[in-house]
């Protein structure tokens, strides 16, 4: 089999595979509707946390002009040594010096808290400058959750991004930035949902509306943040044709493409099923009449809080095989719960056999660490797409 000779041969494993041309496919799938459904006039951020690999940063920058989407000082860094100042999002909670850096240099810098809008109002006061490629944009934070019941991450919990809406403290921040001199010139919303359902994004957006209206801004641009579903379909799951629907049908109630830039940090949903994972077998047992199998690499490197779930997988190996009742596939560290799959009634896995685990890309290489194991080598593959 080729693609098995190519992955025995050529890589050393554990190793996870880019496929830049999956990335482009998906990145596609989200730009044409939303490109569609606002009239052309809409930006995206990739987003460094979801996975800071280089490969997948350039190429977001370099073929598809993407901004590079930051939301911590170590990220921002290594942005910086890809792109101008001014192709940087920088969003999170805590920016420390970088947050006067953003706004001196260029870029789209979303005030998270209260503390970084009486920061960025003090500096400005002591005659920081913004460059002329600056916008500044606020976070907001609403009761989402009684909008959108057991939909959202935080539940019935407030959640603890933005500045909150509700209290007054939005008002107070527009207000500060006012008598400052500093233009606001759009919010952010991105907002972690379990369903990630377009009730949740039709809410987002109009809540836009709504503080647009009510405070009377006029907005450059409003950042929608990211997750969306993507990357694959799935009955029952949310098309980026739908979000695009949605999002942009609520928006032009208060605003028009014509003069406000429509936002996009698209994570997961364009980086999940663009990589793969991929580790041998290096050992097998019998315990009990189960057979106990070993790779060399490591479940906490396509899940790295082991939540339960069944990867989605395909075995490199001899199809003629015996069967066997019951295996066990394992990573090789000294945690009793590395385990990647219970498999029954499937063919007998032996040693040198290769796993290729799909859709690996997404919040796996950023939480890659020494313990026990060294982080996974990066093979890419369609460099030139």
């Amino acid at each position: 089999m080729e693609k098995e000779r190519k992955y025995q041969q050529s890589y050393v494993t554990p190793c996870y595979e880019i496929n830049l041309e999956q990335f482009h496919e998906n990145c596609d799938a989200v730009m044409q509707p939303f490109e569609k459904a606002w009239d052309g006039n809409v930006a995206y951020g990739y987003s460094v946390k979801t996975n800071h690999h280089e490969a997948l940063m350039r190429y977001a920058a370099d073929h598809l002009g993407w901004y590079i989407e930051t939301v911590s000082v170590n990220e921002y860094e290594q942005a910086r040594q890809l792109v101008p100042a001014e192709r940087i999002i920088f969003n999170g909670p805590c920016k420390q010096e970088r947050l006067l850096t953003v706004y001196e240099q260029g870029g789209i810098l979303n005030l998270d808290n209260p503390t970084e809008v009486e920061q960025l109002c003090e500096t400005v006061r002591n005659g920081a400058v913004p460059s002329e490629h600056t916008q500044v944009g606020l976070r907001i934070n609403f009761d989402l959750e009684a909008q959108c019941p057991d939909e959202t991450t935080a539940g019935t919990e407030v959640s603890r991004f933005g500045i909150c809406y509700e209290n007054g403290d939005l008002k107070r921040a527009i207000d500060q930035l006012e008598e400052a001199g500093i233009a606001i010139d759009g919010i952010h919303l991105h907002t972690s949902t379990k369903t990630r359902s377009t009730r949740v994004f039709a809410a987002l957006a109009g809540m836009a509306v709504k503080i647009r209206e009510e405070y009377g801004l006029s907005l450059s641009y409003v950042d929608m943040g990211g997750g969306y579903f993507g990357g694959q379909k799935v009955t029952g799951k949310p098309t980026m044709e739908e979000y695009a629907a949605c999002i942009c049908g609520e928006l032009r109630k208060g605003f028009s493409p014509e003069k406000t830039t429509l936002i996009l940090e698209p994570g997961a949903s364009v980086i999940a099923t663009c990589v793969n994972y991929i580790s041998r077998v290096i050992g097998t047992r019998d315990v009990r009449g189960v057979r106990a199998v070993t790779l060399d690499g490591s479940l906490l490197h396509i899940n790295p809080f082991m939540s339960s779930r069944i990867p989605s997988y395909e075995w490199l190996g001899d199809g003629d095989r015996q069967m066997e009742e019951v295996q066990i596939v394992s990573g090789c560290t000294c945690m009793e719960n590395d385990r990647f799959l219970k498999l029954i009634e499937k063919k007998r896995i032996e040693t040198g056999d290769v796993f290729v685990f799909h859709y690996a890309g997404a919040y796996t290489m950023a939480f890659n660490s020494e313990f026990i194991l060294q982080p996974p080598r990066v093979y890419v593959v369609n460099e030139d797409r």
